[in-house]
């Protein structure tokens, strides 16, 4: 789950927006053999389930972030 948060945070300060299918890109070439049926959009709803539901410690979303 880290990762798919890690490509979101990744796409989001390279190219100042936020990019759902480049970051999804990003992730398929790290995981390519990883979740292979899910879509640009299916990928969003792990990011917003780490992040609502507050999943990850502020010192480890500090870590993804640099």
């Amino acid at each position: 789950m880290k990762g798919v948060l890690w490509c979101f945070v990744y796409i989001k300060e390279t190219t100042l927006g936020k990019h759902y299918k480049k970051a999804y890109e990003l992730w398929r070439k790290r995981n390519p053999m990883t979740k292979i049926n899910i879509s640009a959009k299916l990928l969003l709803n792990p990011k917003n389930y780490i992040l609502k539901a507050k999943r990850i410690t502020t010192v480890e979303s500090d870590e993804i972030k640099t």
